[in-house]
């Protein structure tokens, strides 16, 4: 089997682990373990890279000669203090039947995490997201451990997002890189420590879990099955030993050793800062710390008491820290319980861990074993160098879960630039129906994965990836002109036997427009009516130059106003004005040279002919139709088709029967005017002499001489 190589970097030591996964136990192979020469970390935080690099690898070149073998790759664990979380539930309406997949669990998770870094205060501009791990979903108000595939109408989801400081991932990057270490796995020092010590079948219970180091002392709380809570105190055994400092005026390494011999010397001898040798009591050394160790104490208990609202039902104790005098008392004191419900756990409580080496038997020993195993399993986090528009990062996942969208988030591209924000839409009233104009979709963010379009934002990347991000484009506005309104159509004719579309009159909020007028949002479209003087105009045709002459008549004592043209237009064949309304399919004729005077027959209504009667006239037959009416114009009888004329006083007599009259016949015949010359007409109906109003019957035969004038000619 492989064997793995874990770290624990602490603010005062450093404990290497080679170990090897053997069946279902981690067998622990080499340990090294050494204290830093001088103080190169406070509070669990690098400050001298170069002092850490030189204790990490003399562990590592340690146990490469006994191990007979390269060290190149390893697992290590960031300490609690960097960390910062925030939790945010996200609910969302979902459409009837929505299925849900990937892509909307993923959305809506990461709308939570969007909302966490809105809504964080201004300190976290110098923290970088470096991960999120939803604690729960829900699905119609019920808890459910997998969305996708699922239908509802209500979905939730509540999410743990994490920070890291830049300054904290880089000193660790620094650190391994020029320690010739290429790291593989990474996880949090209180993950590693619960992960190791508390197992899954405790965690039904409200348990604290306190890794007590040399800087820092990191929590982490379970309850109903899941650690719900992580903290940081930047608090820990250092502060102790700083208390033994200014008691005994000694320097921080003599401090360190009187403190590690308080529980086994009654006395203990030192040497203080002026080279004197001096001898102390231990208990006037417990007198003087008890005041620190009791704040260190109440520090932890009050950030728990935050975390777990409440008085957890245990405290248990790792970390070389735990074992500071009186400490465990000091907590069951702040946390006001029972003082058999805290204690500290060692590393034999751990399952499946079989130490070769022996030496891994205190408290301080189950950070290192839970990064060893969290390593061994690959269960920690891993860093994968990568670029991000030209930017090099560290990504750090949880569940090594490595795609081109956790890349973008990571380099702090705003997820909202992923997706393009479609156009507004126009709401427009056209003849008071609602109607909505679109705006364009936008085009979707580009995104180059090693010089090669990437498939999805889901597609997985691996170390050394080169990502080329370009935001995506949002959609425009709708906007339209008025004539792009499919609502409004234009009004087909025909005009002088040409097929035509004419735009019909349209107002906008009860102002006229023209087809190129731009539509406004919420706006109140209307079409007119289109009338013969807009087909004209449409036709370029002045229509100044037309001119109308009114005058007026009398038909049977009712006026009547009539209009005279210097044209003709005429709609389906009837003479019109210009205001006559037009329709789809009419057919227009208009003449401009043709001027349009109203006869008789225009004004007056004349029942249709009936009945007709057959006489002779010069020997050929001709169907005479009986009038049904009479009509006079100013006193004198006219025909039907006799022109109007301005002031006419028209007299119109339905007749219920009446006679034929000769003068009648002259609407069927002509009489050549050169035979009228020098002669006198004359005319004979059956062959006696008739007058113009002599009665004509059926078969009546009439004849039309002509005489010289004094001569008698036939």
């Amino acid at each position: 089997m492989k064997e793995i190589f874990a770290l624990d970097i602490g603010t005062r030591k450093v404990m290497g682990i080679i170990a090897r996964q053997a069946e279902e136990q981690l067998e622990i192979l080499d340990v090294d373990i050494m204290e830093h020469i001088s103080r190169p970390m406070f509070d669990g935080q690098i400050h001298s890279i170069e002092e850490v690099v030189k204790t990490v690898k003399k562990i590592k070149e340690n146990l490469e000669s006994r191990l007979h073998k390269k060290l190149n790759k390893v697992g290590v664990a960031v300490a609690g203090r960097n960390l910062v979380t925030f939790k945010e539930k996200i609910t969302r309406e979902l459409p009837a039947e929505a299925e849900l997949d990937y892509q909307l669990v993923r959305d809506l998770e990461l709308e939570a995490v969007e909302k966490i870094i809105a809504d964080a205060d201004s300190h976290l501009s110098q923290f970088h997201c470096v991960g999120y791990s939803p604690v729960y979903y829900e699905l119609n108000g019920s808890r459910i451990s997998n969305l996708i595939g699922h239908k509802g109408q209500n979905v939730s989801v509540e999410v743990i997002a994490t920070f890291l400081p830049r300054v904290v991932l880089d000193s660790i990057f620094a650190v391994l890189k020029k320690a010739g270490l290429e790291l593989i796995n990474i996880t949090l020092e209180p993950i590693a420590a619960i992960n190791a010590i508390i197992p899954f079948e405790m965690r039904h219970l409200n348990i604290l879990l306190v890794d007590i180091g040399a800087g820092t002392s990191d929590l982490a709380l379970t309850r109903e099955g899941v650690v719900f809570a992580y903290g940081m105190v930047p608090e820990a055994g250092d502060e102790v030993t700083e208390a033994i400092c200014e008691k005994l005026l000694v320097d921080f390494t003599t401090a360190e050793r009187i403190k590690r011999l308080l529980q086994s010397h009654k006395e203990i001898e030192y040497e203080d800062i002026w080279g004197k040798k001096r001898s102390i009591k231990s208990e006037q050394i417990k007198e003087g710390i008890i005041p620190r160790i009791r704040a260190l104490a109440g520090s932890i208990a009050k950030l728990a008491l935050d975390l777990n609202a409440g008085p957890p039902q245990a405290v248990v104790g790792v970390g070389g820290g735990s074992l500071t005098y009186n400490l465990i008392n000091e907590l069951a004191a702040s946390f006001n319980i029972e003082a058999d419900k805290v204690g500290i756990r060692r590393p034999s409580a751990i399952k499946g861990i079989k130490d070769n080496t022996n030496r891994l038997t205190g408290p301080e020993s189950v950070t290192p074993l839970g990064i060893a195993i969290m390593t061994a399993q690959a269960s920690g986090l891993r860093f994968i160098d990568i670029e991000v528009n030209g930017i090099k990062l560290n990504m750090l996942d949880f569940y090594q879960k490595k795609d081109i969208l956790g890349a973008l988030i990571l380099s702090g591209i705003d997820n909202k630039k992923l997706h393009p924000r479609p156009g507004l839409a126009l709401t427009v009233k056209i003849n008071n129906e609602l109607k909505v104009v679109k705006g364009t979709m936008g085009e979707p963010a580009k995104v180059i994965l090693n010089g090669k379009p990437a498939p999805s934002l889901s597609c997985k990347i691996k170390p050394g990836d080169v990502i080329e991000f370009y935001d995506a484009k949002d959609g425009e506005d709708a906007s339209a002109l008025i004539c792009d309104l499919s609502d409004i159509k234009p009004v087909r004719v025909i005009f002088n036997q040409e097929a035509l579309e004419i735009n019909a009159p349209v107002v906008m909020n009860d102002e006229r427009v023209t087809p190129d007028t731009p539509v406004a949002d919420r706006a109140s479209i209307k079409t007119l009516a289109l009338t013969l003087r807009e087909v004209l105009v449409s036709k370029d045709i002045n229509i100044n130059t037309l001119n109308e002459k009114q005058i007026l008549i009398n038909i049977n004592n009712q006026p009547h106003l009539l209009t005279q043209r210097n044209f003709t237009l005429l709609l389906n064949g009837s003479s019109v004005n210009l205001d006559t309304l037009v329709n789809d399919s009419d057919l227009i004729d208009f003449l401009p040279d043709v001027a349009t005077f109203y006869k008789i027959k225009d004004v007056v209504n004349i029942p249709k002919v009936s009945e007709r009667i057959r006489i002779n006239v010069d020997g050929k037959d001709i169907d005479i139709e009986i009038e049904p009416v009479q009509i006079f114009m100013n006193g004198k009888q006219v025909r039907p088709e006799e022109f109007l004329v301005d002031g006419a006083d028209i007299k119109v007599y339905y007749l219920q029967e009446r006679q034929v009259i000769l003068s009648e016949i002259f609407r069927y015949i002509d009489v050549d005017p050169q035979r009228l010359k020098g002669k006198t007409m004359k005319i004979l109906v059956n062959d006696q002499p008739a007058g113009f109003t002599t009665p004509l019957a059926e078969g009546s035969q009439v004849k039309i001489l002509f005489e010289e004038l004094n001569k008698e000619v036939i």
